[in-house]
């Protein structure tokens, strides 16, 4: 790779790093390109950089950051995915994928600024997703509210019933 090239690598992988929410590294070693391009093709939608790229130009990449010391022991083919939305969308689909490809294994990852481990990816993949939490908070708020419309309405409610049942009885009686 010349010079230039390495460079311009470099640039575009700080800029990666730096917008992503988070980013997985994984081994990609016996992955077919058929399941490369399906695995780049899917998380493109879901608004995930995959880029495989050197490890060496990783670790220049990220020199002075404190994501510094957690690539130092990366080795072998390592596959980048960069989350720049939803970071429990991107661990459901890489670990969606490792299921699919068994040659397709986690590493290690960033939230943020935080070191992740495999684990604790496959655990963030089980969290419900962003959208999913919001509906749940609002179904928790607005519960009170509707059992407050529920016992308004009884009022109104049993009050029909009773002027109904005095009718009735009347309707009997006369």
């Amino acid at each position: 790779m010349k010079v230039v090239t390495k460079q311009d690598s470099v640039e575009q992988l700080k800029t990666n790093f730096s917008k992503a929410a988070a980013v997985v590294f994984a081994d990609y070693k016996g992955v077919t390109s058929e399941e490369m391009n399906f695995l780049r093709r899917s998380m493109r939608e879901k608004n995930i950089l995959v880029k495989v790229s050197k490890n060496n130009l990783v670790r220049i990449a990220l020199k002075g950051t404190p994501k510094e010391e957690a690539v130092e022991k990366l080795a072998g083919p390592l596959v980048t995915c960069f989350a720049f939305g939803d970071a429990v969308e991107m661990a459901k689909a890489v670990s969606d994928f490792t299921k699919k490809v068994e040659a397709f294994s986690i590493k290690e990852g960033f939230l943020g600024d935080q070191v992740i481990s495999e684990a604790q990816i496959k655990q963030l993949a089980t969290l419900p997703s962003k959208e999913q939490l919001i509906s749940q908070l609002l179904s928790v708020m607005n519960g009170p509210i509707r059992n407050f419309v529920c016992v308004l309405n009884a009022v109104q409610r049993d009050f029909t019933r009773v002027i109904q049942a005095i009718a009735d009885k009347k309707g009997q009686q006369g």
